[in-house]
């Protein structure tokens, strides 16, 4: 698969054996990805980078490529969490392939031995950690990291708006996949997966106006996840969940052609006060009932199909 690159666009390059947090990298699509002028070693050095440089606009718009090492398990195994907390900087983290294009490879972040809270923390700072993405990323908390990521407001005014995830992994946190304590706005999750997690998948319960696409949910403790307002599903599957396969805020939810089976509990618990819509989904074999719509609340349900479930 063949990359391009616009001519403006500034790629810094980031390679677990071979880097060296001591390079001076120029940001040029071209540059040489190893010596002195080459990839930096740690994921945290680019993150340092751009919180240090809040006001600097030549990082807008910069992709940084996590390259491919021969043992991702040893060099991207992070000593402490990763803290991603800068200002106001629309830039894009990608794992990349060996020579550090981006083609579909995935580049694994283990949490095993460092970061007991989650392998990455996104922080929101006065500016706003907005509009950045992360992409062919697989986190692995092996049953050590409490979260993969771990969203938190430390500014009681600001709110992450645009963060995107896609062809990520989120995976074997004792806790919760991803977990976000406040209010995110537009967070997007494309052809992501949220497994084997000790809580939710994702728990992400006061968002709004997310949106889940072709995303899969499976095999976590509790709920494959915990969704928030306004929300965008499709094609989505929560399977063999320990407790509901969703919980959904139904306030203004769209959630069209999604399968929700063999969860413990409900296939999906639609909450909230006003209208929302399930269009096309299939809601099959789930110790509870196949969907539940909270008493009294409006919601629409159209052309669903049923069967095998509990209740």
């Amino acid at each position: 698969m063949a990359e391009h690159i616009g001519a403006g666009v500034q790629i810094y390059y980031i390679h677990g054996c071979s880097g060296d947090d001591t390079n001076t990298q120029t940001g040029l699509h071209d540059a040489n990805h190893f010596g002195t002028t080459g990839a930096w070693q740690t994921i945290q050095k680019a993150f340092d980078v751009l919180n240090a440089e809040t006001s600097n606009s030549a990082f807008d718009g910069a992709e940084f490529h996590i390259m491919k090492t021969t043992d991702d398990s040893l060099y991207y195994r992070p000593t402490s969490t990763l803290h991603c907390t800068w200002d106001s900087h629309e830039v894009a983290f990608h794992g990349s392939n060996i020579t550090g294009g981006v083609d579909g490879t995935v580049v694994e972040i283990h949490g095993g031995s460092g970061g007991a809270t989650a392998i990455m923390y996104i922080d929101e700072p006065s500016g706003g950690n907005d509009y950045v993405t992360f992409s062919h990323l697989k986190f692995d908390g092996e049953d050590t990291s409490t979260y993969c990521v771990d969203m938190i407001r430390s500014n009681a005014s600001g709110s992450i708006i645009d963060l995107d995830y896609v062809n990520c992994q989120f995976m074997q946190a004792t806790s919760h996949g991803i977990y976000t304590h406040y209010d995110p706005f537009y967070t997007n999750y494309i052809n992501c997966r949220f497994n084997d997690n000790g809580g939710d998948g994702l728990n992400q319960t006061s968002s709004n106006f997310s949106m889940m696409y072709k995303c899969l949910f499976d095999g976590n403790a509790g709920r494959g996840g915990h969704i928030g307002a306004f929300n965008r599903l499709a094609e989505c599957v929560f399977y063999n969940n320990g407790s509901y396969g969703a919980q959904i805020n139904g306030n203004g939810a769209v959630v069209t052609n999604c399968v929700f089976d063999s969860n413990t509990d409900h296939g999906a618990w639609f909450t909230g006060s006003r209208q929302g819509f399930d269009i096309n989904c299939i809601y099959s074999n789930n110790g509870g009932a196949g969907a539940v719509y909270g008493s009294e609340k409006p919601h629409t349900g159209f052309n669903s199909a049923f069967g095998g479930n509990g209740a």
